[in-house]
């Protein structure tokens, strides 16, 4: 029987009635630290404000209204303790959207994030973030074709779709947390964060069907000869798992990089580089997933990131991978308690 490639596009709804609920954005490899970790906000920042934005496309049909694409954009601003050298606290705001037209599919949030950093010397910090927003998912089944509204090969809308939605769209929010031990200076960085702690509804099916809590863990570590040389190499690695109990524990992805960094006379620093993502699979236990090469270029006040998903186990669809463009900007003053990042 004819199936109209729409279906593809909901297939995480349908199956999502007999399993718990899971982030629809799960698979996305958005580098905004806000987004990862809310101990992050303000941690990044060369200056006093820093604005980042973000699109992430099919790479075959960017910017096309039918493609699967997502955007966001995060701001943070650091406040400097009076009775402190070098520690402070910052704040931050957050949207996200992903979605297509292709049945009104889009999932939305928006965040507030705040962060404490306290100085432990010798530029090392030690910071405590919260997030506080919300969710929403929608689609519109009207514009949707199933197998159910087919007969003899023939598609007749006014035919019953076979689903029972309790609800075409929702709103629920969101409550996060994590933790962040760092030193700019030197280039590395360790943290964790938990997600979903209240557990927010994200079904269109069941009232029972639940986010569990996520939880995330990442980490940087860079290699050079001296303070003051012109190149080194940075090692960067995540894990993310969709949840700790349930059904969807099993699921987790991992992405493991390699970059290499050279600061020119004018102070620009070009870095090129490529991940590995591995993740869990239905049938193993772990899955080379993707390579993902990126370029980046950055200065004090601004830096522009560029990467693309090459895709390694290829689904039956004839999209090839993913691109993902990343731009963030510093503004302010450089404040006393701020350590510039060198990576």
């Amino acid at each position: 029987m004819a199936v109209n490639i729409r279906i593809i596009a909901v297939a995480f709804l349908l199956f999502v009635e007999q399993l718990a609920a899971q982030d629809f954005h799960f698979v996305n490899s958005f580098q905004s630290p806000q987004l990862l970790n809310p101990a992050a906000t303000g941690s990044s920042s060369a200056k006093r404000t820093q604005v980042t934005s973000l699109y992430r496309g099919q790479w075959d049909n960017i910017g096309h209204q039918k493609a699967y694409q997502g955007a966001a954009i995060f701001a943070d601003l650091r406040f400097c303790l009076q009775n402190s050298r070098k520690s402070y606290y910052a704040l931050g705001v957050g949207v996200q959207r992903d979605f297509s037209t292709l049945g009104g599919l889009a999932h939305s949030a928006g965040m507030l994030t705040a962060a404490y950093h306290q100085h432990l010397g010798q530029n090392r910090f030690l910071s405590a973030g919260v997030n506080l927003g919300g969710i929403g998912f929608g689609v519109e089944p009207g514009t949707l074709k199933f197998d159910a509204q087919y007969q003899n090969g023939q598609f007749d809308p006014s035919r019953s779709n076979g689903e029972e939605f309790l609800r075409e769209s929702f709103v629920q929010g969101d409550v996060g947390a994590g933790l962040q031990f760092y030193n700019n200076q030197a280039g590395w960085s360790l943290g964790a964060s938990w997600q979903h702690l209240n557990k927010p509804l994200y079904s269109l099916f069941d009232e029972q069907n639940r986010l569990g809590i996520g939880m995330v863990l990442f980490g940087t570590y860079t290699l050079r000869r001296t303070d003051y040389s012109d190149h080194q190499w940075q090692i960067r690695g995540l894990y993310r798992r969709q949840s700790f109990l349930g059904s969807n524990s099993l699921q987790w992805q991992s992405l493991l990089g390699t970059f290499f960094q050279l600061k020119t006379q004018n102070q620009l620093r070009w870095s090129a580089g490529a991940y590995a993502r591995v993740t869990s699979t239905s049938t193993r236990v772990m899955s080379l997933n993707a390579l993902i090469p990126a370029i980046q270029l950055s200065s004090e006040e601004y830096s522009v990131q560029l990467s693309y998903d090459i895709d390694l186990a290829r689904t039956r669809t004839r999209f090839t991978g993913g691109v993902e463009l990343l731009f963030s900007a510093t503004f302010g003053q450089a404040d006393r308690c701020i350590v510039c990042a060198r990576f």
